[in-house]
Formats: structure tokens, C-alpha cells, sequence
């Protein structure tokens, strides 16, 4: 569609802009910059579909729209009481105009009212039917009278002249099967969007992702400030590129691809064209993780081990009575101490729970057995590059056997002779379990290694995570992503050679691994991006997955953490730009997610990575004169916070993001209006400075100034109707809002444009 936005150049008109260029509309902007910047659309003045133009709306102006969206008007009080009648003239002339122009070609017009046409609201919270509380001969009345007139206007040329219209009373978005990388704190996932929103979107304060800098391509982990969901009926797209990568976006999202100087530029899914480069990672930066030597009986989630070294039958002898004394706490009758201590003595063991209670010493030569079993396994595991090994070998080619009755837990490995050997004593220097191989005399099956032990099936599967509560079905856990390349290089090691799978002629050649598991293929895509190595991903017809690695200096697993690779594709720092190979469409009603990183804005996703676009950004003016603004200059300069009146007065504060989600659907939907746009989030002036204060500058002081006339006392929107109507409610949090903001703040303060 062809979009007039009047105040583009503003606060909140920028940001709607941003949203509407990424949708793929075409935008014209109107601003005389009155209170608008040119920075704020700056970066969209060379864009086909953007045009700008600097005019004056209490003038007329033909053009050609489909909808227009009526922001222009100074909102904060310091502009709109700079010249009062020319605010005036914008609400009423301006909007004159705006509604003129929508009636002569058919828009469909929007007006961004206010909750100042409530007044001192006497009515808490307020609902669209209160009719306010309004001094019509006020030093805030040219705004506030100026909205109810827009308003009025806006109904009359609506019921007489049949002009569509919508009212928002403003109180001061891939689908969600695509996976995405993100931290929480220091432990990486690697889940669906879907799944990654249910998790974190009720506090994102310690969330980041992986991401590039657009200016120079180089990769980086920066904290995210927002998540969305949102529920969408529109087109989406299927990209599928060269190494076999895939994201599914929706029309108005955008990747990225090349501009003239090679760098990153966004590029919609919808003008997206087979033969396109993509931009993906070619590395990626991870937070490293090692694991360190280990007790079993620390992690284990089997109850009733005992402890079985040299020294048990001293340690009988030497604590018998504190043996006793526990024995009876724990309920065990004195006729029967004599029986149990002669068994732990006869089996030469002491329970795990006993062991702790006396604070025994612990070595690293002790073994762990279950009660009443006869398998002990080493208890102390300190070789955690062999450990490592041991579990990719499982990871390609050993299968879970388990049965409770009667209790049979095994790991069972198929290969050639030669690895199986080496499993063999792999496991016994780790473990202490001898095995053997067994050879089948039909020859019918591959030689196999059987592992009898629930301890190590318990470590294997349910500790490490490579299964889900004895699950067969086999995964690589997220930690093993976050392993340093030193000990990573140990289990891919065990994965290619427990996979046997090689043909002879490639190797040195090419690096290959297969898997029938998608999700392996694609946790070993991000284990390889973190040595800066990229595969290509087949998917073959007996529905296994199989990557191939080319293009390498030295293709020896355990060297690969100084290996180089060569491509034929171009790069540029971090980034491999891949080429379109095929575009599915496809159509969505669901709900689409999308993540929000500052001056970033991108993120891993897709299946085997790319890397994925967004805009966020607060631009609030420095001299606005409303509370938000004045209180974090103030803190940033290191002068008091004015607080004015007792602080009392309450506020409600809505971050941009989402009051212009409100808008657009708003715009789109079926409902006139007027609707609430708003954070019911009620707080007071004073609890906002001193969280401002927190933040910013915890030694600056607060000073109190008297109330300027009619600052209203109170103010918090009813919502209820956009919730019904819209299906639309804020997300971001107000601390996490701020934090945006004043990192906006701080960064042009530093920085200042003309």
C-alpha cells in the first residue's frame, strides 16, 4: 500500500515508518521538523520506496494514499506551549486538511489522539467513555482541546462524509518453529521461537544472542531488550540456500544481503530473488563452558549408591557408633544394625548417605556401585577428553537397552573392530567396566560392544542429556555447544569415528558426518561455526542428514581448532554470503516471533543459520520536556531530578515498540475507535525518578519544584477494548524500556549531530 505517515520525522512516526518501509509499503513522509529530526528517517532517504517531503500540514498538499496516519502535532508540553496557537492551528487545520485529503481519494485515516483529551481525569482508570475533566482556558488546553477537536472533526467527516477513520488515544514482528540461539545468562539454548518465547518473555533482563555489527560484518553476543508475539494472516516465505540452510519468515521480514560496498543490508522476504546472496554466519562467537573433573556420585540422579575403597572396613571399626546413632535416626531398629554393618563390611561398601554424614574423605581411586549390585565404576572421572569421546562415539553409534524387571541397563555400540577396541578401553580407563566385543557367527550383524551398567546409562543419558528420562531418542545437548574448541575436538572426534561411515577415497580430502537425527546435523552446523567452519547440509532420501565439510587446510579433527577453510563464496568478516537456491511460499495464521537487539539488530535463525533482521530504537528528544526524557538528561548530566509536587502524581509508560504494533493494528482492523493505547502500569513521578536514579546515576539528588498548572493527578489507561478488539497489550516491561532508552540518550549525548 502507499502510506502518508504525517510527522514521520518524530519520535513516534519514526518508528512507525521503520515498521510500514519493513513491510514492504511505500511511505511517504510529512514533516516540517518542527520537533522531528531528519536523523530519525535517515537511513531510509535513498530507498525506492520512501519519499520525504518537508511541508507544513496546516497548508494543503495533494497526493495519492491508501491510508494515512495523522501523527503530526508537538506532544510534550515544552513545544506544544512554545507557540500555543500554531499547536492549535495543527490539530484543527492540520487535521481539517488530513481528513480532506482522505476523503477525496478514499483513505482510510487514522488519528493519533491523546490521553490529555481526559484531562485531571476524575474517573481512574480511564475507560473511552469518560468525557474527561478539561480546562478549556489552560496553559495545556492548545494541545488538549486541540485533540478533542481533531477528534470531533474526525467523527464529523466520518458520519457525514463517510470517511474511514480510526482514533487511538495514546497513553504516553519468523514463524514459531524456526529455531533460534540465544543465552539466558551463561547457559545457551537452542529451541524453537516458540519455545524460546515461553520461556523467557516474562524477564529478559539477562537474554542475548549472537549477532554481527552491520558496519563491518564482525559477529558478537549482545543483549536483547524485547521479544514479541504476535498473531499474523499473511504470506510467508520459505528461503532455502547454497550449504543447505533454511529460515521461514513472513513477507514484511526481512534478511540480509549485499549493498555496493559488500556490507549487510535488509532486504524483505517478499523481494527476495533465487540467485540473491544471504547473509549467514561464517563464524560465530559462543560463551564458553568447560567441563571440569568430576564425582559421579555428585551428579547422579540414582538414589542408594555406596562408596567402596580400601579403607571401608577401618572406617567400620573406627566410627561404628556414629554409624549406629544414624542407623537409628533413620528409623533401622538396634536388633538390626549388627546385620547391616556386617554387610557393608562383607560387600566392603558404606552407603553414599552414611559416607556423607561422617564427612568421609574422598579419593579418586574410589568406586560406586547400586545397592545390592555387584558393578562398581570408577566414581572420580578425570580424563574428560576420553569422557568426551566416549559420549560422541554413543552419539553416532550407540543405542539405549534397558528393561526394570528384571533391571537391565546397557549401552549398546555397533562398529568396525578397530573403534570398538578402542571404546573398549576407553571405557575401562574411564569407568573400570571391562566389555568385549561379541561377534555375531552368522555374520549377519556388525561386531557390537555391550556396556552393562545403570550407572553409566544414568550419566550417559539422564546427567548429560544425551536422552530424556531413558529416552532412545539421542540429541546433542546445549552444553556441549558451549564446550572451549579444545575439548570439542574430542567429541567430534568420537562422533566421525563412531559414525564408521567414510568413504576412504574423500578422507583428507573432505570432513563428513552423518546422522538420521535433524537435530544433531544442526547442533553440529553451530559446533562448527564456533571454529569458523561452514558445511554443506544434504538431506538424503532414506531420510538421513549428512554434512560435508571442504575447503580446509587440514582436515584432522583433532587439529581443527587451527584449521583454515577456504570458500568459494565471498565473505565479509563473520559473514558467508550464500546464494538463493529456491523461494516457497506459503500462507500463515499463526503466531510469528521476533527478537529486538540495539544497534545490532539481527539475530541467528533458521535451521543450520542465517542470520535474521530487526529494528528497534528510542529517539526520544533530549529537551521534550516530558518526565521521561527530563529525568534520564538530568541523571546522565549529573544534575538533580526535578520532581514536581510531592511526586505523587501517577503515569502510565508504554515503550514505543509496542504502541506502534497498537497503531498498525488499529489501522488494519475493523474498529473505529476511540481505543486506549496504553501501559496500565500505574506509576508514581517519584517512583520513576528514583528508578531512573538507579539506573543512570545512583548519587544524583532529587529537588522538588511546586505542580505547574493543570498537571493532571493521575493517569492510567483502560485497555480493555484493545485487548478485545485488537488483540493488543504492551510487552516490554517499564525497566527494560528505560534501559533502551537511555542507552539512546547516552549514545547521542556522546555523540551529538547537528
Amino acid at each position: 500500500m502507499r502510506i502518508l505517515v504525517t510527522g514521520g520525522a518524530g519520535f513516534i512516526g519514526s518508528h512507525l515508518i521503520d515498521r510500514l518501509m519493513e513491510q514492504g509499503h511505500e511511505v511517504i513522509c510529512l514533516d516540517n521538523f518542527y520537533t522531528g529530526h531528519k536523523r530519525n528517517i535517515l537511513k531510509w532517504l535513498d530507498h525506492p520506496y520512501f519519499e520525504f517531503i518537508r511541508h507544513d500540514i496546516t497548508e494543503p498538499i495533494r497526493l495519492e494514499v491508501d491510508q494515512i496516519y495523522h501523527l503530526a502535532c508537538p506532544a510534550s508540553p515544552v513545544h506544544y506551549q512554545y507557540n500555543p496557537i500554531k499547536t492549535v492551528k495543527t490539530n484543527v487545520m492540520g487535521t481539517i486538511n488530513m481528513l480532506g485529503l482522505a476523503k477525496r481519494v478514499k483513505a482510510r485515516f487514522l488519528l493519533a489522539s491523546t490521553s490529555e483529551v481526559y484531562g485531571d481525569p476524575e474517573v481512574h482508570p480511564q475507560p473511552e467513555e469518560y468525557r474527561g475533566n478539561v480546562n478549556t482556558i489552560g496553559i495545556r488546553s492548545c494541545y488538549d482541546e486541540g485533540k478533542r477537536i481533531a477528534e470531533t472533526l474526525s467523527f464529523d467527516y466520518h458520519r457525514e462524509n463517510h470517511v474511514d477513520i480510526r482514533v487511538a488515544r495514546i497513553f504516553n514482528s519468523l514463524t514459531g518453529d524456526q529455531k533460534v540461539v540465544y543465552y539466558k545468562g551463561d547457559k545457551l539454548y537452542y529451541e524453537t521461537f516458540a519455545e524460546c518465547y515461553n520461556r523467557i518473555h516474562e524477564d529478559i533482563s539477562d537474554v542475548s544472542v549472537p549477532c554481527f555489527d552491520q558496519k563491518n560484518g564482525t559477529a558478537a553476543i549482545r543483549p536483547i531488550s524485547a521479544i514479541w508475539k504476535h498473531h499474523v494472516t499473511k504470506t510467508g516465505y520459505e528461503i532455502t540456500t547454497t550449504w543447505g540452510k533454511r529460515v521461514k519468515v513472513t513477507e514484511d521480514h526481512s534478511l540480509f544481503t549485499r549493498d555496493e560496498k559488500g556490507l549487510p543490508k535488509a532486504v524483505f522476504g517478499k523481494d527476495l530473488k533465487v540467485g540473491d546472496d544471504i547473509a549467514v554466519p561464517n563464524y560465530l562467537p559462543f560463551v564458553d563452558k568447560a567441563l571440569e573433573p568430576f564425582y559421579i556420585s555428585d551428579v547422579t540422579t540414582i538414589k542408594g549408591l555406596s562408596v567402596a575403597n580400601e579403607d571401608v572396613v577401618s572406617h567400620l571399626e573406627n566410627y561404628n557408633r556414629e554409624i549406629r546413632n544414624y542407623l537409628t535416626q533413620k528409623g533401622i531398629s538396634c536388633r538390626q544394625h549388627f546385620s547391616k554393618l556386617r554387610r557393608y563390611e562383607a560387600m566392603n561398601r558404606i552407603p553414599l548417605d552414611i559416607w556423607k554424614h561422617l564427612g568421609l574423605p574422598r579419593s579418586a581411586k574410589d568406586k560406586i556401585a547400586i545397592a545390592y549390585s555387584n558393578k562398581q565404576v570408577n566414581n572420580y572421572i578425570e580424563d574428560i577428553n576420553n569422557l568426551l569421546w566416549f559420549l560422541g562415539f554413543y552419539l553416532a553409534e550407540g543405542c539405549l537397552i534397558y528393561r526394570d524387571k528384571p533391571a537391565d541397563y546397557q549401552l549398546l555400540f555397533s562398529s568396525n573392530v578397530k573403534y570398538l577396541e578402542k571404546l573398549i578401553q576407553v571405557a575401562e580407563d574411564l569407568f573400570g567396566c571391562k566389555s568385549e566385543i561379541q561377534f555375531d557367527k552368522t555374520g549377519k550383524r556388525a561386531p557390537a560392544v555391550h556396556i552393562r551398567s545403570r550407572i553409566i546409562v544414568d550419566l550417559v543419558v539422564n546427567v548429560f542429556g544425551f536422552g530424556k528420562n531413558l529416552s532412545t531418542q539421542k540429541d546433542i545437548p546445549d552444553w556441549i555447544v558451549q564446550l572451549p574448541k579444545e575439548q570439542l575436538v574430542h567429541f567430534l572426534q568420537g562422533f566421525w569415528e563412531g559414525d564408521g561411515n567414510h568413504d576412504a577415497k574423500t578422507t583428507g580430502s573432505q570432513l563428513i558426518f552423518n546422522s538420521s537425527s535433524q537435530n544433531i546435523i544442526e547442533k553440529l552446523t553451530l559446533i562448527l561455526a564456533k571454529f569458523g567452519i561452514i558445511g554443506s547440509v544434504e538431506e538424503q532420501q532414506d531420510q538421513s542428514y549428512r554434512i560435508t565439510v571442504q575447503g580446509l587446510d587440514n582436515y584432522s579433527i583433532l587439529e581443527l581448532g587451527n584449521a583454515k577453510q577456504t570458500l568459494q563464496a565471498k565473505t565479509t568478516e563473520h559473514i558467508a554470503w550464500a546464494k538463493v537456491k529456491n523461494i516457497k511460499a506459503f500462507e500463515i495464521d499463526d503466531y510469528v516471533y521476533d527478537f529486538s537487539v540495539p544497534e545490532y539488530e539481527n539475530f541467528v535463525g533458521g535451521t543450520y543459520c542465517i542470520f535474521c533482521h530487526n529494528t528497534y530504537g528510542a529517539r526520544m528528544l533530549e529537551n521534550d520536556g516530558r518526565v521521561v526524557s527530563n529525568f534520564i538528561v538530568q541523571a546522565l548530566r549529573g544534575i538533580p531530578l526535578t520532581v514536581y509536587g510531592d511526586g505523587s502524581q501517577t503515569r502510565s509508560f508504554c515503550y514505543v515498540s509496542d504502541l506502534v504494533e497498537g497503531l498498525m493494528r488499529l489501522m488494519n482492523g475493523e474498529h473505529v475507535g476511540p481505543i486506549n493505547l496504553g501501559n496500565p502500569g500505574e506509576y508514581t513521578i517519584l517512583e520513576l525518578a528514583q528508578i531512573i536514579q538507579e539506573m543512570v546515576n545512583p548519587d544524583a539528588q532529587l529537588k522538588y519544584e511546586p505542580l505547574p498548572q493543570d498537571d493532571p493527578k493521575q493517569r492510567q489507561p483502560d485497555i480493555t477494548k484493545a485487548k478485545n478488539w485488537l488483540g493488543w497489550e504492551p510487552t516490554v516491561p517499564l525497566r527494560e524500556g528505560l534501559k533502551l532508552t537511555i542507552e539512546d540518550f547516552r549514545s547521542r549525548m556522546n555523540n551529538p549531530q547537528p
